[in-house]
């Protein structure tokens, strides 16, 4: 595979889904915690890099439960293994291989060593390739960076595993499974006090 497939695949992978019945069913399956959780896809290291990012990119605020607390790398390792064709599979390996490189994490090194990198290692990364400027965003896209696709493809799938979850969708966002009477031409925050809807 070279790398230009591998970059148009990490680009067009998730794309936009459909929460569909079986994709919900899979993230409400997602209810160990995180000390308990076994990978699937990942490898241990693997797994250590996307809990540390996850973390990163929705943490917990005082008000609403970050991705850890709603199983998001359990969701994505599961969904990844389950949903992923294989060359899905060897792409998004190329990219966290990318990913683990750049951090300085040796690939070569037995699972159980433990890796020695702290927040502000992961948090760096993700400022170096997701807090850029539109010109900065165009210059990773043309030089076709890989650790940049990775790192995007990451952060979307958060976002979108943390919305579709049962936790996020009924008690952070607007639930009402039987709506009542349509008004329209009113605000939002006339409506739902400034949250969106779930459904």
């Amino acid at each position: 595979m070279n790398r230009r497939d591998a970059l148009k695949g990490l680009g067009l992978s998730l794309g936009y889904v459909i929460a569909t019945p079986t994709l919900i069913s899979m993230l409400q399956s997602c209810s160990t915690t995180a000390e308990k959780w076994v990978p699937i896809f990942h490898t241990e290291k693997q797994a250590y890099v996307l809990q540390n990012l996850v973390d990163l990119i929705l943490p917990k605020t005082k008000d609403t439960p970050g991705a850890l607390d709603v199983n998001v790398p359990q969701f994505i390792d599961l969904y990844v293994s389950k949903a992923s064709t294989d060359e899905d599979k060897a792409i998004y390996n190329l990219g966290l291989d990318a990913v683990m490189d750049e951090l300085g994490i040796l690939q070569e090194t037995p699972e159980t060593e433990p890796i020695d990198l702290k927040p502000e290692d992961f948090d760096a990364i993700l400022a170096k390739y997701l807090r850029v400027s539109k010109e900065q965003r165009l210059a990773h896209i043309k030089e076709e960076n890989i650790v940049f696709m990775t790192l995007l493809r990451i952060r979307d799938q958060t976002v979108w595993a943390y919305k579709t979850s049962k936790e996020i969708g009924k008690e952070v966002l607007v639930y009402d499974p039987v709506p009542g009477i349509q008004k329209g031409c009113i605000s939002v925050a006339e409506a739902t006090g400034g949250k969106a809807w779930t459904l």
